[in-house]
């Protein structure tokens, strides 16, 4: 799979709100998370943690995706900027990706 359809079916999955098949289709076993968003970095590792965040975060703020502002797609990179809906309104947000064996190895992401 390329990887901007890699992207598409991870925002797909995100609309569908299928955290399991989410984690399982685009994440490595080894992945990790690095997420940005408060005053420390927190790093989330393996599968089974990443569902977790991943539950919370569908449960608790993301309500939609609105747009990409920015991609950038490598034979194992895709970074991006993008709008989506939160439970305070649109929030602008950061991701890049690492790809390894056609799955996320390292996530970075942030808001601002």
């Amino acid at each position: 799979m390329e990887n901007i359809d890699f992207y598409k079916q991870h925002l797909r999955l995100l609309e569908e709100r299928s955290v399991g098949k989410l984690v399982e289709l685009d994440y490595h076993d080894d992945a990790v998370m690095l997420i940005l968003t408060g005053d420390e970095p927190k790093y989330v590792n393996g599968k089974k943690n990443i569902a977790e965040l991943f539950e919370g975060y569908l449960q608790y703020v993301y309500r939609g995706f609105i747009s990409t502002e920015k991609l950038a797609i490598t034979d194992d990179c895709v970074f991006l900027e993008a709008t989506i809906d939160t439970k305070n309104g649109p929030l602008k947000v950061y991701d890049a990706m690492y790809m390894k064996d056609g799955k996320i190895f390292r996530h970075f992401t942030g808001i601002k």
